[in-house]
């Protein structure tokens, strides 16, 4: 057999482990939401503590774990809400969701700034970039 250093390498999981092991190392739609948010901007993290905001969040998620999206592509996630976006809107009983006006806090970031999320770069190179 010749070594190819580009195939994948199947996940160490022991052979004869037990299936209700292997199923309890499988992180709950909920876990990863929790996971996910730290890495939220504050403005986004704010909203997300309200508990109906959250589990409106994770309700969505999970329906969208059921229908088979893939979380690390934005293009079929943003396609699923295409989708049911008639039938998410009804289960929000016909609320309009209040446009807020969004007041900058803390300073003003230059351009040429260290850039805030710690990266050491310029505000411009990192997270100022796509502005």
């Amino acid at each position: 057999m010749i070594w190819n250093p580009f195939k994948k390498k199947k996940e160490s999981a022991a052979p004869n482990e037990p299936a209700a092991k292997k199923a309890e190392k499988k992180e709950s739609i909920e876990e990863r939401i929790e996971r996910e948010i730290d890495a939220l901007p504050s403005m986004l993290k704010g909203k997300l503590k309200d508990p109906e905001v959250k589990k409106r969040f994770i309700d969505i998620a999970k329906r969208m774990e059921k229908d088979g999206v893939d979380f690390k592509s934005i293009r079929q996630m943003k396609k699923w809400m295409k989708q049911h976006e008639a039938e998410l809107r009804a289960e929000q009983g016909g609320q309009v969701a209040k446009v807020e006006t969004v007041v900058h806090d803390g300073p003003r970031i230059g351009r040429n700034d260290p850039c805030p999320c710690g990266s050491g770069k310029k505000y411009k190179k990192c997270c100022g970039k796509d502005l």
